[in-house]
């Protein structure tokens, strides 16, 4: 299945994947490791990988139970918690995203490679969504 790139621009795409983000981890000043689990769907393991001043890094791994043909998913993603926006860093192991790349090229990126992983993760927080994934502190159930 191939994504079809959406129009609006990117920092558009960050803000909306920003308020997904914050309706699946309400808490946002969360430092830890935390699980999520949604009826008899995989696990999906949230941990905060670096703190600083305005941002958050996040790391989502969405452990498939060893499928073999769709392997788990991994991403991390940058929070500017004062701009309130959310940009995708890495995917599957792969990060240095450039907004444009020309085609072909050396590293064989596909030319709007940024936006994709980034609408990628807008469907994946709608599914997150769709599926009752939440990441709550014990305090909050």
């Amino acid at each position: 299945m191939m994504l079809i790139p959406n129009k609006k621009p990117l920092m558009v795409m960050y803000e909306e994947n920003y308020q997904a983000l914050a309706r699946l981890v309400p808490d946002m000043g969360v430092d830890t490791a935390m699980l999520s689990s949604s009826r008899d769907l995989p696990d999906l393991h949230m941990n905060v990988v670096q703190r600083g001043k305005y941002t958050l890094t996040i790391a989502f791994l969405h452990a498939l139970d060893g499928n073999e043909i769709v392997p788990d998913m991994y991403l991390t993603v940058k929070v500017y918690l004062d701009a309130r926006v959310a940009e995708v860093l890495t995917y599957q192991n792969r990060s240095g995203f450039a907004r444009i790349y020309t085609y072909p090229n050396n590293k064989i990126r596909y030319p709007i490679e940024k936006r994709r992983v980034n609408q990628f993760f807008s469907e994946w927080l709608a599914f997150c969504a769709s599926k009752e994934y939440r990441f709550a502190c014990s305090d909050e159930t």
